[in-house]
């Protein structure tokens, strides 16, 4: 754990110094808070500004990036997707933390968030990522060869989630693990920020979800304030 955590505070600095160069504007309220993911969600308007909003630092509040790096427990040489990237506000890290001999496949919907979580990538000197551009109803990740999936605020934006996932556990490897970050269904009026209410799926029924594609939960972790997170692996 605390390589994990030394690692990421050397990538913290350099995620800085990127959103000074980026133009991120502290202070600027956060809309729905991932990646673009799936045709029904595709975001509107300025993908700049959108950037800004996943950049915005005050996400670190209940994003708690390097909690959840830690809890995820990566090891060198682990082959990680990141699905969903957005800006690499993950992805990038994780290739930090997994170091020369991992992978990690940052995919993504929107070719404007993998351009950034490129420059990301080469302002923290890692090599490792491999961006997908992939289509929305496909996660364009070879067969078998996946250590681990992460998905953050983005299951919700899958269009035919069942067929998705099945896609996603074709990925892994056997007994590779797929981990699920979303958000605990609230109005934006009581949150003030993340996606429509109508939008956000119960821990509940993801677990379902998960279970009929072949999928059983093995652990979760209470500690970010707005989401649930939770692992799961092929049985």
């Amino acid at each position: 754990m605390s390589r994990i955590i030394r690692l990421t505070a050397k990538f913290t600095a350099v995620w800085a110094a990127a959103l000074c160069l980026g133009g991120c504007v502290s202070g600027e309220r956060v809309g729905d808070v991932q990646g673009g993911h799936g045709s029904g969600h595709r975001h509107r308007g300025d993908i700049g500004e959108y950037v800004a909003r996943l950049e915005e630092p005050s996400r670190e509040s209940w994003q708690k990036r390097d909690e959840v790096l830690a809890a995820l427990g990566l090891k060198p040489g682990e082959r990680v997707a990141d699905v969903g990237c957005g800006p690499g506000y993950f992805a990038v890290p994780i290739a930090v933390a997994v170091g020369p001999e991992g992978k990690v496949w940052a995919v993504d919907v929107e070719p404007k968030m993998l351009e950034r979580t490129g420059q990301h990538a080469r302002e923290a000197g890692v090599s490792n990522v491999e961006l997908v551009n992939c289509r929305e109803d496909d996660p364009g990740l070879p067969v078998g060869r996946v250590d681990t999936i992460l998905i953050v605020n983005t299951y919700h934006h899958f269009p035919n989630r069942a067929a998705y996932v099945a896609k996603l556990r074709e990925a892994l490897v056997p007994g590779g693990r797929l981990v699920n970050i979303d958000f605990i269904p609230k109005s934006r009026d009581e949150r003030g920020f993340g996606p429509p209410l109508k939008m956000q799926i119960p821990r509940e029924a993801v677990d379902a979800e998960m279970v009929a594609a072949g999928f059983r939960p093995v652990g979760s972790y209470d500690f970010l304030p707005e989401q649930y997170f939770v692992e799961y692996v092929t049985n």
